[in-house]
């Protein structure tokens, strides 16, 4: 077995999990045995099928629950349960743990450990889940995220489009055709950014993306 294959399982069963907890409970101090948790738990969550996916939720959970002072890897859990229930259109649950990492931006002023994009996040599931009540938060995260992070294309794109949803849902018609014409420009790059990795960066708009920032720039 490979050094880190232990904890990189993509599937589940008695005997593997005998194998990671063994290993857990042998590896060295809560910095790594957190570490390893999550890693294992994202690849679980990204399994098809669902009962896997409920293990790798259980062990995200004992994560954060476990090492709660282990903020390296806790802060990324959160984010990462958020994007499966964003995901999964559980609104509620996404927001909550997205909030755990924009309240740890605000209190720390760092965006380390994460994507460093999650008031973003937070701003897209206010905006999926039609809480119309919270568009202006929503609006007011986009508006005061520090866009000059924004490095890779695809970020770009996304921050355009979803201020353009946004803004076309707050009947903000001028400002929403701005963004639209801006995410329509960048999503016809297709040459990749970095020569070493072709695809980091690439936008992979949708036609129905295209099809409705076209409809928000036609109002």
């Amino acid at each position: 077995m490979a050094t880190d294959e232990w904890f990189r399982n993509t599937t589940w069963n008695t005997h593997i999990e005998a194998e990671f907890e063994g290993r857990l409970k042998r590896s060295r101090g809560a910095f790594h045995k957190a570490q390893y948790l999550r890693i294992q738990a994202s690849y679980l969550l990204e399994s098809m099928d669902k009962s896997i996916q409920s293990i790798g939720l259980r062990l995200m959970e004992r994560l954060i629950n476990d090492f709660p002072t282990e903020e390296f890897s806790t802060l990324f859990g959160h984010e990462q349960l958020g994007d499966y229930y964003l995901k999964n259109s559980d609104f509620e649950r996404a927001e909550a743990h997205f909030r755990v990492v924009t309240n740890h931006y605000k209190s720390k002023q760092s965006r380390s450990g994460t994507s460093a994009m999650v008031d973003l996040k937070l701003a897209e599931t206010l905006l999926a889940a039609n809480r119309s009540d919270q568009f202006e938060e929503a609006y007011n995260l986009c508006k005061d995220y520090p866009i000059n992070e924004l490095r890779f294309n695809s970020d770009k794109f996304y921050y355009a489009e979803l201020l353009a949803q946004l803004c076309d849902k707050m009947g903000k018609k001028e400002e929403a055709k701005e963004y639209a014409k801006a995410a329509i420009e960048i999503s016809k790059i297709t040459e990749p950014q970095f020569n070493r990795h072709k695809t980091v960066g690439i936008i992979n708009a949708t036609n129905n993306q295209l099809q409705t920032l076209e409809r928000i720039v036609r109002k």
